[in-house]
């Protein structure tokens, strides 16, 4: 076990921290919790990357934690009404598709390499950030923007979002047609 995926494994247990402060409505906590498992998320890439620590258990961890860490973000901030159910359904959608699709090429085709898509981390970017932004507007509203931001930061989250989707799609049914060709 080496250092990015102790890290990686750490997100996880920060998640269940997360959700329990949200819970409680201790969101300035929670916005901390979530800042430091987006840093550690940062920290694990680099780390595996500079110490040439790249496992298979972290490719798998990182992308895990990463997933339950914004799920559970979103959905716990639906369930409490702080952010759009709307908002939470496009991401879910998205992410099923995407799991279901690469499942479905696994399935097909043994190992399938899932690589991130200029959109889907930009979609990534958003949905961080807007969990950011909305729980530093409950925690901080003194300096905050005005909350008629949010509605701006959804948008723009949920259509990157769709557009990550449609991008990754079309990626599996390339991998499919090419497959099958062969």
């Amino acid at each position: 076990m080496n250092i990015p995926n102790l890290l990686s494994i750490f997100r996880l247990f920060l998640t269940i921290f997360f959700v329990a402060a949200i819970m409680q409505g201790r969101y300035r906590t929670a916005l901390y919790l979530f800042i430091l498992q987006g840093l550690t998320d940062l920290l694990d890439g680099f780390l595996a990357r500079a110490m040439n620590k790249k496992t298979s258990l972290g490719a798998f961890l990182d992308p895990v934690a990463d997933k339950a860490m914004l799920v559970s973000a979103y959905v716990v901030l639906s369930v409490y009404n702080i952010i759009p159910l709307w908002v939470t359904m496009v991401i879910l959608l998205k992410d099923l598709t995407v799991a279901c699709g690469f499942l479905g090429l696994y399935k097909l085709f043994g190992m399938v390499k899932l690589v991130p898509t200029i959109f889907g981390k930009a979609s990534t970017f958003c949905q961080i950030f807007t969990v950011v932004y909305v729980l530093w507007s409950i925690s901080f509203p003194a300096i905050a923007l005005p909350r008629d931001y949010q509605s701006f930061f959804f948008y723009v989250t949920a259509i990157l979002t769709v557009i990550a989707g449609i991008q990754y799609v079309t990626r599996g049914f390339r991998i499919l047609l090419k497959k099958e060709a062969v």
